[in-house]
């Protein structure tokens, strides 16, 4: 942090490449629902600079202000060339899923036909301003940030263009979220500012009516109660509400004990003109309910925990996909298939269950992690190892390697939204490695 006419300044910056590759190299063919796990290799660059416009004599106050943005590209793309064999003609990659996603803001844009691969990685943009944003705070009582900025919802992650506000007494904290726009700025993901719930009004007019949620929440010697609501106008409600506690707070990982234990359940109600749509492989329907039960323990420098994630109908339809608290990545299926490679994790009726542990020793650190999924469209079985190490000059590296079996059941088909009456059971190896490495400043 350096100090300009009294006013704090910091410049920071990133140089990072993501690499997927996947093991499963079958040869598309869209009628028999068959395809690859794919890989792909990223290269970005981040430049950022944030401000606290208030002078430092104001130690109750703080005025912050920053920008930033990120540019980047695809090294590698294994789809990029790939012909569907049902049809003799090119499939299009669909790795714009991951990376350069554009559809223009409202998600109408022309180039989405004939071919939708095609005209998507050919208008793809590989750059975004992520943040832009004011954030000003009183004496952690009160609080009001807008512009471009990282969310810290549970339910939507990514970048947010839209505001929050905040205020606290005593043991309380009443906070609104509202957003109209949701970006990526990462490795693995590059989205610029995209609407992602939109309404077409009658007349044909495409609009943004926003995603928002509030949250009021009672915290004491580390038991949490929270109920809240995320709401999308003409989309869906979904009051809830967390229960959690935590045992020691001020753990700082490294010597000690802490258990922390979270309870959320959400309540989905979806608007009639959803209700037929297909979401990740069956109709939305009226709504359901959501179960995450999640519990962490440390143990000085080692963890283990688990989790039980339960979905009653179709509850993640429209809202617990666009971000989730659960805690694991759920986006590691193949981008062939429903959604950009998410797990049925989040189907019809699904049940999952993870355990892991993992450990930090000084710069080094390593985990595993193994999933069970039921669904009604799917059953998932994985197993991954991750490690990572912090090398000197602010350079990082890590890498992953994941067991993945996905039995995507009869009535189904592997890159279909909806029921496929009389398809056979197909059984994908969805294997794969991820790594990464990154130097900041």
């Amino acid at each position: 942090m350096a100090s300009l006419h009294a006013f704090d300044y910091k410049v920071s910056g990133k140089a990072e490449s993501f690499s997927k590759f996947g093991f499963n190299n079958t040869p598309i063919n869209s009628i028999k629902g068959k395809y690859p796990t794919e890989s792909f290799v990223t290269m970005v660059g981040a430049l950022q600079i944030d401000m606290n416009l208030l002078p430092q004599s104001l130690t109750s106050q703080t005025l912050k202000t920053g920008i930033g943005g990120l540019v980047g590209g695809l090294a590698f793309d294994s789809g990029r060339n790939l012909i569907d064999h049902a049809t003799g003609a090119p499939f299009g990659s669909p790795i714009f899923n991951y990376f350069g996603y554009y559809a223009q803001y409202e998600g109408n844009a022309p180039w989405q036909t004939p071919n939708y691969n095609i005209g998507m990685s050919k208008n793809s943009r590989d750059y975004v301003i992520y943040n832009a944003y004011l954030d000003y705070d009183y004496a952690g009582i009160f609080g009001i940030k807008g512009g471009r900025y990282e969310s810290g919802a549970d339910f939507y992650s990514g970048f947010t263009q839209g505001f929050e506000v905040y205020t606290k007494f005593s043991e309380f904290k009443l906070w609104w979220f509202s957003s109209y726009g949701r970006a990526f700025a990462y490795d693995e993901w590059l989205y610029d500012f995209y609407a992602p719930k939109t309404y077409t009004t009658p007349k044909g007019k495409t609009i943004n009516l926003g995603i928002h949620a509030f949250k009021a929440t009672w915290a004491h010697h580390g038991v949490t109660i929270a109920p809240f609501i995320y709401f999308s106008p003409k989309t869906y409600t979904a009051p809830s509400i967390e229960v959690g506690y935590d045992s020691n707070p001020e753990f700082d990982g490294k010597e000690g004990f802490r258990s922390q234990t979270t309870v959320i359940a959400l309540f989905v109600s979806h608007d009639k003109r959803v209700r037929n749509v297909n979401r990740y492989g069956n109709p939305a329907g009226t709504g359901g309910q959501t179960l995450l039960i999640k519990q962490r323990f440390d143990i000085d420098n080692y963890n283990i925990g688990g989790g039980i994630y339960k979905n009653f109908g179709n509850a993640n339809a429209e809202v617990g996909t666009y971000g989730n608290p659960m805690g694991i990545d759920f986006w590691t299926a193949s981008v062939y298939d429903i959604g950009a490679s998410v797990s049925d994790m989040i189907g019809e009726d699904a049940l999952s269950g993870w355990i892991y542990g993992g450990g930090v020793h000084g710069d080094f650190m390593w985990g595993v992690l193994g999933r069970l999924t039921t669904s009604k469209r799917s059953n998932e079985q994985s197993i991954a190892i991750n490690v990572a190490y912090n090398f000197p000059f602010n350079i990082s590296a890590g890498l992953k390697l994941e067991y993945f079996n996905d039995i995507t059941k009869t009535g189904y088909k592997v890159g279909d939204t909806g029921r496929v009456p009389g398809q056979p059971q197909d059984i994908s190896d969805r294997s794969h490695m991820m790594a990464f490495i990154r130097h900041s400043f």
